[in-house]
């Protein structure tokens, strides 16, 4: 690698940031590079915003992705997404954004609307210099649920260019990182269709 590889996952508590970032951190060791791992939290609670950076480097890095720095945006939630992206992307950024969308306290309680989700990718569009926004709900209802969209997205990110670890990488870090490989792997390989179908 000539530059370092900086992968943002940006979602809320319990949507699985941490395991994404796992799995990613694993493949890119299956490819003797080295990856660090660095997590920012919101709210400490179910629901709060995570952040996981991961920088993917020949030698050590910092574990903070710098800001405007990030090469691939995950987001596992649209509203979490657009935050994270006016703090750490740029038109180098590629983002793959799952529409499927957690009410925040303040929308449940109607204190605040949340915003249309084509809004929200549409300011994510302004920022980065490419969007992949992609539905996981059909593809999660014939697997597990929405417990499963951190592999989902996985395979989602796996067909993209210029990622420096492999599909097959990631497939074998969720088999020696995953409880239940064989149901993460069936759900990987939706998001790498969905996602396939979505670049034609």
């Amino acid at each position: 690698m000539k530059e370092d590889y900086n992968i943002l996952i940006a979602g809320v508590g319990g949507q699985g940031n941490l395991v994404c970032g796992r799995v990613l951190s694993e493949a890119a060791r299956l490819k003797d590079l080295h990856p660090v791992i660095g997590e920012t939290f919101g709210a400490s609670r179910r629901g709060g915003t995570v952040l996981t950076h991961l920088r993917i480097s020949n030698h050590e890095r910092g574990p903070l992705i710098p800001k405007g720095r990030a090469n691939l945006l995950l987001g596992m939630e649209p509203l979490e997404a657009l935050r994270a992206s006016i703090e750490y992307a740029g038109k180098q950024t590629v983002a793959v954004v799952s529409t499927a969308r957690v009410e925040t306290p303040e929308s449940l309680s109607d204190a605040a609307e949340y915003p249309p989700t084509d809004k929200i990718i549409e300011a994510i569009s302004s920022i980065c210099g490419e969007v992949i926004a992609i539905d996981p709900v059909e593809a999660l209802e014939k697997s597990g649920g929405l417990r499963l969209l951190n592999s989902y997205l996985l395979g989602a990110i796996s067909v993209l260019k210029g990622v420096p670890i492999s599909k097959d990488d990631i497939r074998e870090s969720i088999r020696r990182t995953l409880q239940n490989p064989d149901l993460n792997l069936a759900t990987f390989d939706l998001g790498v269709t969905d996602a396939l179908k979505l670049s034609r």
